[in-house]
């Protein structure tokens, strides 16, 4: 008997340009289950209303500007990509490897959402490093940029995980099928562990840095800093910040 035919190889369900390179890919389509029950606790009728599909991609990058091969999904995030609307997005860099992104989104059977300003989009592009030190330089997405932060002579950024997220809102028309759709509130979250201390090290200065680098972290506010000194582990720190882009969209 021959092989069964069952495929082995992801699926770029988001429509990503070719410098990325997918590694897995899923689709989960879900319905909301409403039923009456009798005075027994017997099912007497039932149906599925408000059917939704959602969609996960995770790739890796092989190119040499991160920015600009993400294209609309970092200048348009929010927007539908490959006839799915994009809801987050994770970008994932460690010291010495190729950065990963991770893609989660989702549509209806019923009036799909439809790309444009109606849905709601936002520009995060100005989030990610643009500059590596004094000249342009696009980030080729290989090891963890900076971010702007004053390292010294004495740290290293060892990982780092930028998200973005949007709050997206559904409604139902009177039969329960999706009548509209709507993406409000665009934040975008970066965190990062350095390897020795920084000389950026507090909330005020790492503040400073985000606000004098108008080419990554734009508009970032510290969240939360951690030192580690330890007698058996090498230094290190991390810290959390966060932004709010504008939403670009029409009534």
């Amino acid at each position: 008997m021959a092989d069964a035919s069952i495929d082995l190889q992801a699926s770029n369900i988001f429509s990503l340009s070719a410098n990325f390179k997918t590694s897995s890919s899923g689709t989960n389509e879900v319905s909301n289950n409403v039923i009456v029950m009798d005075e027994l606790g017997n099912v007497s009728c039932e149906r599925n209303i408000f059917d939704i599909t959602n969609y996960s991609q995770s790739a890796g990058y092989c190119g040499s500007d991160f920015v600009g091969d993400f294209g609309t999904f970092l200048t348009q995030f929010g927007d539908v990509q490959g006839s799915k609307i994009v809801t987050g997005v994770t970008i994932n860099m460690t010291a010495g490897e190729y950065c990963t992104v991770d893609i989660e989104g989702h549509n209806h059977d019923e009036n799909a959402h439809a790309a444009g300003l109606n849905i709601g989009y936002a520009d995060v592009s100005d989030f990610l490093p643009h500059e590596i030190g004094e000249a342009f330089v696009a980030w080729n997405g290989f090891g963890v940029p900076d971010f702007g932060i004053t390292t010294g002579d004495n740290a290293s950024p060892a990982s780092a995980t930028a998200t973005f997220a949007m709050q997206h809102q559904d409604q139902i028309d009177s039969d329960g099928k999706h009548l509209v759709g709507k993406n409000i509130t665009p934040r975008c979250e970066l965190s990062i562990d350095f390897s020795g201390i920084p000389t950026s090290n507090t909330a005020t200065l790492l503040d400073a840095d985000y606000a004098a680098n108008t080419n990554n972290m734009l508009g970032a506010i510290t969240d939360s800093v951690d030192t580690n000194d330890s007698n058996s582990e090498f230094d290190s720190f991390a810290t959390v910040a966060h932004a709010h882009t504008d939403l670009a969209t029409a009534p």
